[in-house]
């Protein structure tokens, strides 16, 4: 089927109803509307504005759009929406451009210049909200508050001749799980969205005109779930903003005050404003008949309820009440609210009113199916499809998932990224987390593990975050990982590994590590702000221990016993040491780059070894006997441990009582005679003359080592030869 030139479909998607209207643009400000249709929700599956159930309410969508194509014999393809401001944010943003030359401005500059402000209102977010949160907000609209020409405001650019331009906005956004619910139904239905907005914005569109804007009004859009609020003064909107409050209470109220179902009691709300009587059947099967005056009357509380929670925000936003209030919406019809809302706003009832469509003389066509004030969101967002403005949509895709953008300069990959849903933060891979240690005092860091860059294609072919898009550009995009946190060990912040030579063999140098107070290694973990301090200069043993050689076969010995009843105390070295050439003891410092030799003696001393010092030695004793040497044999020191016989090369242990008992070192002549036989030369009647050192000797002269003896049997004198 054809498709017909300067016409819109636009969807006005309500808690309660879905309007369609296809609008046809005839000239500059004139509209004609070619067709619509409505279809109500059977079942609650949208509240307060929000989508609950898609695929119900694709499902109306379709069969609206069903219809409009078949009236105008056409297929459309793309749809114009507006969402209801629940959990609504909003942000102001600047922009300001200098012009070379004295040329017009156009329109291509007036479109850069709302989307640079647009960027900045988003940027505001960012710093109002935090990263993470601005990226789950999407922006539905926004409203040039003013425009400056060469520092002056201006309401129009458009023509202007001037050197800088600039201007401010009100940007609304909303939660992305509310317009993704939108563009599902949308998707759902074969359709694309082809603008968005905010419903405020698309009722400002129509039933609040540039010549009104000069007052402070306050512009209510009442629906079923939500009322919606845009303010106006000056010729700027400056504020929008949403109250949770509208026709469904009413509704709620008539369920419970009368046993209705849901559908019931929306009949007969709408029956208050038309009926002096209405009739209806509560789920119990009862027909009731009352006057409409009765109902009304009962529900002026909730009415005052309602106006004076819509009054709050309108007061908060506007800071004061606004000079008069517009109301629009199908929620606007409800009985006494306007009442109630000029006294909760302070303001004569003359100047709480209601727009109609009646009202709207630049839009004509199918006066009888879209009229009253609900006709005018519908229209609004119709009208706003036909501008300018870069809320307009094309189509991408980010990993095979639509995602739409707005239309005007600068689009970008990045952009289409955020609007995905995507978190700058994550975009990159951040280096993982570096490691610092003070090691001796020094401040050491070890860097974590380098991010990888994102992998970022756009139809398949490498590309860049501020490459501009196109429609129907394929975006492939695989985020960037995050680095590996550092990990260290004490090795690590070493620059180079000390090494000392030990019995001419190379070992790595053992130093003393404390992490925190803690005994540790080389191979310890570091955890980031570790105080580590490592002791180059050790004590000998305490090397030689580190290396592995067993510290008793090293270590001095300090062993007590006693020694003919007193107490001793004997130390012993089982191990010699040589350090760079030099004698050394165990206690001696030693540090990287060193030399060391050590050589083992027995584990243990002897007791000979630990009483030596106690032993008196001699040499051999040794005599002339009638001129020849006679050596008397030895007779050595005996010991005694513990009261029992010992020998010398026993082992020393603790405690025990050693006593010295010397061997015999003194002779007399009469011992040469176990030595020598001095009867071999016996003569009968001879006697043995015995001399010592030339003197006259007897049997019990006492010999000394060296001493000359003379032995000589001589003939015995008798008396009668003398």
């Amino acid at each position: 089927m054809p498709h017909h030139k300067n016409e819109v479909l636009a969807l006005d998607i309500g808690t309660r109803t879905i309007m369609g209207v296809v609008l046809e643009k005839t000239d500059g400000t004139n509209f004609r509307v070619r067709a619509t249709e409505h279809h109500e929700h059977h079942d609650r599956v949208m509240y307060e504005g929000q989508v609950h159930d898609v695929a119900a309410v694709a499902k109306s969508v379709a069969k609206v759009k069903a219809a409009l194509e078949q009236r105008r014999q056409t297929t459309f393809d793309c749809a114009a929406v507006a969402a209801a401001g629940r959990s609504l944010h909003m942000s102001r943003g600047q922009a300001h451009r200098r012009r070379i030359g004295l040329s017009a401005v156009t329109k291509a500059e007036i479109e850069a210049l709302e989307l640079e402000a647009l960027r900045s209102a988003q940027t505001q977010l960012v710093a109002e909200q935090g990263a993470t949160a601005a990226a789950g907000f999407f922006c539905v609209g926004y409203s040039v508050s003013h425009y400056l020409l060469d520092g002056e405001p201006i309401s129009q650019l458009l023509g202007q001749v001037g050197s800088r331009i600039g201007g401010e906005l009100i940007a609304t956004f909303l939660p992305r799980v509310v317009v993704n619910a939108l563009f599902s139904v949308l998707k759902r239905a074969g359709l694309e969205p082809a603008s968005l907005t905010l419903e405020p914005i698309a009722a400002l569109e129509v039933s609040v005109p540039h010549g009104m804007r000069q007052l402070n009004l306050a512009l209510l859009d009442i629906g079923a779930g939500t009322a919606d609020i845009a303010l106006v003064r000056k010729n700027r909107v400056f504020a929008y903003g949403m109250a949770p409050l509208a026709g469904d209470k009413i509704t709620d109220a008539l369920c419970q005050e009368y046993l209705l179902d849901f559908n019931t009691a929306e009949a007969v709300k709408k029956m208050l404003s038309r009926q002096k009587e209405v009739v209806f059947t509560d789920i119990l099967g009862n027909e009731q008949h009352l006057p409409a005056t009765h109902l009304i009357t009962g529900l002026q509380p909730l009415v005052m309820e309602m106006a004076t929670g819509i009054a709050s925000q309108v007061l908060s936003l506007n800071e004061g009440s606004p000079d008069a209030v517009l109301m629009v919406g199908g929620g606007s019809l409800t009985p006494g609210l306007p009442q109630a809302l000029a006294e909760a706003l302070g303001l004569p009832q003359s100047r709480v009113g209601i727009r109609s469509r009646e009202m709207i003389d630049h839009i004509i066509g199918h006066p009888k199916t879209l009229s009253g004030p609900q006709a005018i969101t519908p229209l609004g967002i119709a009208v706003t499809a036909f501008g300018e403005g870069p809320l307009h949509f094309i189509d991408v895709t980010v990993n095979e998932q639509p995602v739409p953008l707005w239309q005007g300069a600068g689009q970008t990959v990045a952009d289409a990224l955020l609007a995905a849903g995507g978190n700058w933060t994550h975009l990159f891979g951040r280096p993982g987390l570096a490691v610092t240690a003070e090691v001796n005092g020094k401040l050491q860091v070890i860097p974590g593990g380098h991010g990888h860059a994102p992998i970022l294609l756009v139809n398949n072919k490498a590309s860049s975050l501020d490459a501009k898009l196109k429609p129907g550009d394929r975006i492939e995009f695989t985020p960037g990982t995050n680095g590996q946190p550092a990990r260290a060990t004490v090795r690590d912040l070493i620059a180079n590994s000390p090494t000392i030579i030990v019995n001419g063999e190379e070992h790595p140098y053992p130093a003393k590590i404390h992490i925190d107070g803690k005994i540790g290694g080389f191979d310890s973990p570091v955890r980031d702000r570790a105080q580590i301090t490592i002791d180059w200069k050790r004590p000998l043993i305490e090397v030689l221990t580190a290396l592995g050689v067993d510290p008793s076969q090293v270590k001095k010995q300090k062993i007590p016993f006693r020694l003919d009843g007193q107490q001793r105390l004997f130390t012993y070295y089982p191990c010699e040491f040589r350090l760079n050439g030099k004698a050394a003891v165990e206690t001696d410092f030693i540090q990287p780059g060193d030399e060391l030799e050590y050589s083992f003696k027995p584990p243990k001393p002897s007791i000979g070894f630990a009483i030596a010092e106690h032993i008196k030695l001699r040499g051999p004793f040794k005599v002339m006997v009638n001129e020849e040497e006679v050596e008397f044999p030895a007779s050595h020191t005996k010991v005694l441990v513990n009261g029992m016989p010992a020998r010398l090369k026993d082992l020393l242990r603790p405690d025990v009582d050693i006593t010295i008992m010397p061997g015999q070192m003194k002779y007399i002549v009469s011992d040469l005679f176990a030595l020598i036989d001095v009867k071999e030369n016996a003569r009968p009647g001879s006697r043995l003359d015995m001399i010592v050192n030339g003197q006259a000797a007897t049997f019990t002269t006492p010999l000394n080592s060296g001493d000359e003896v003379c032995l000589v049997w001589n003939k015995q004198l008798r008396g009668g030869d003398r």
